[in-house]
């Protein structure tokens, strides 16, 4: 994702947004989470999440704006983000690729081909017309 934002930031508005904390501590735990040193319990606070969610931006070295999600967790229900999916929205508001959850459906390729065509969609380029067929003459 950072390829994708170091060369697409300029034309397009990226955001990361994290929202709860997918195996924490005092919820559903994980091993490979232990193995990796990562211990995290699930933030109470605003201020909570947003202290965890700074350490993650830093730990992962993310560099494009990361926003954090409330804690009664609006943005990951209306986007289904747990624990991590990626969307591209035209400039009109629409979705027009909603990549499947993360992190098995995490392909940051697939998204950058969508994001090409809504780049070209969205674009002030002349549309290309519909070429009609001929007509035929009129007969004599």
């Amino acid at each position: 994702m950072e390829e994708l934002y170091a060369r697409y930031r300029r034309d397009v508005a990226f955001l990361c947004i994290y929202v709860r904390e997918a195996h924490p501590t005092d919820g559903w735990r994980i091993a490979s989470n232990d193995k990796a040193g990562i211990s995290i319990a699930q933030p109470k606070s605003a201020a909570d999440r947003c202290a965890v969610a700074d350490r993650c931006g830093a730990t992962l070295s993310i560099t494009m704006p990361l926003l954090v999600d409330d804690l009664k967790d609006t943005v990951g229900h209306l986007y289904s983000g747990m624990p991590d999916r990626m969307y591209v929205i035209d400039k009109g508001g629409k979705v027009t690729y909603r990549g499947a959850r993360g992190p098995f459906g995490f392909k940051p390729r697939e998204m950058e081909q969508a994001l090409a065509f809504t780049l070209v969609a969205d674009s002030d380029l002349p549309k290309p017309e519909a070429k009609r067929p001929a007509e035929p003459a009129p007969p004599k």
